[in-house]
């Protein structure tokens, strides 16, 4: 395989650098402190062309998604949107894997009317299937359900974590069809935003890290969702085992979030006087090998879902396995070398410390590995299984 980035994926990475450095990163303390989704970011990632970096070029994207013909293309604008704002980086991941799974399992009048404005105007949509006690549950068992009526569906429910919730120009959701278990009766509906009984509920999101990736609690009262806003068939989400095509999107914001602490220790740490010292010489270190191992393990893994889609649901979460390793390890190393004196509530180290410990928390590590082992030692494993 080839290690060098593409005309293109350059572009991408110098574009979405610039960004970061001069418009994402002078924003982040105001949207932390106000906990609003960062929507002039996404404005920026919209001229800049990137809308619809997850949907293939034949309908005006530029072929990104695990499906894509050029996975690396929307996970490069996660990554470097991380490693300046890693609330932005969570929006933009969550309309990626909306987008590229409506263009993959959506008609094609459902392609044209939801992601039409996506490439020609600039909207997003987003996806949510977590909704409260899912973890104990597991991913399937879902209790918003959708009750069969003429043209449609009626669904009630609560979900939860729904990122750009107030933002999207459709809200997709998981539900499961009353009286048909899961996962053959787990299916995908699109909600234009504003319909009639959703409800975003307000202050339902304060969390200490992560304030500006808004995801708030909706609630679902006798929704109608009409037939032609039905997903793909039923239980064809599960099946196709999407949970497993954003493991590499994740993998991306920790890379980015670690990339970012990297740059403000290596700002800082001069100035501090200890950048002679073999200690944090050795602390620093560390961080950028851990970083380089999950990037590669990550652009591999990309390079794999072109040719083999099996092995690279495998190994994407070895990548994302390695990517919250260094997350974790950039958060707790920094901090031991930066001191407490960087550490003031309001400093970029402290808010990227909290954003990044909270949003490796979203995803399962242990559980990862132990899917790893099972597929080496012939038990059976599921690959869409995160928490």
């Amino acid at each position: 395989m080839d290690f060098d980035y593409t005309p293109k994926q350059r572009k991408i990475y110098e574009t979405v650098g610039e960004l970061g450095r001069t418009r994402f990163a002078a924003r982040a303390a105001d949207y932390d402190a106000r906990a609003v989704t960062p929507v002039e970011n996404l404005k920026d990632l919209v001229d800049a062309g990137y809308a619809a970096a997850a949907l293939s070029e034949e309908i005006g994207g530029l072929g990104g998604g695990a499906l894509g013909k050029d996975p690396l293309a929307s996970l490069l604008v996660v990554e470097q949107t991380a490693r300046y704002c890693l609330s932005t980086a969570q929006c933009i991941h969550i309309h990626y894997n909306a987008s590229h799974r409506i263009e993959q399992i959506g008609s094609p009048a459902q392609r044209k009317r939801l992601l039409g404005p996506v490439v020609e105007e600039g909207k997003f949509v987003n996806s949510t299937g977590s909704e409260p006690g899912r973890t104990a549950r597991g991913l399937y068992n879902l209790q918003t359900v959708a009750e069969k009526v003429p043209g449609g569906w009626r669904v009630n429910g609560v979900k939860n974590y729904a990122t750009l919730a107030d933002t999207v120009h459709y809200n997709t959701i998981a539900a499961v069809a009353k009286d048909t278990p899961p996962p053959g009766g787990h299916l995908m509906l699109a909600l234009p935003q504003g319909v009639e009984g959703l409800t975003i509920e307000p202050g339902s999101w304060d969390p200490i890290g992560m304030r500006a990736a808004v995801s708030p609690v909706l609630t679902l009262k006798d929704v109608f969702v009409p037939e032609r806003d039905q997903l793909g068939e039923l239980g064809e989400s599960a099946k196709g085992r999407w949970q497993a095509k954003s493991h590499l999107s994740f993998a991306a914001q920790y890379i980015g979030g670690a990339e970012g602490v990297f740059d403000l220790l290596t700002e800082y740490l001069p100035r501090r006087g200890t950048a002679g010292d073999g200690y944090t010489q050795l602390r620093l270190g560390e961080i950028r090998i851990a970083i380089d191992a999950a990037r590669w393990l990550t652009y591999r893994a990309a390079w794999l879902w072109a040719r083999d889609i099996a092995a690279a649901e495998l190994f994407s979460m070895n990548a994302k396995h390695q990517a919250i390793a260094a997350a974790v390890l950039a958060v707790e190393r920094g901090a031991q070398i930066a001191g407490s004196s960087a550490l003031d509530a309001g400093s970029a180290l402290s808010r990227f410390i909290r954003d990044l410990r909270y949003q490796t928390l979203h995803e399962n590590y242990d559980k990862t590995a132990a899917t790893i082992g099972k597929y080496h030692l012939g038990q059976a494993y599921d690959v869409t299984s995160r928490l």
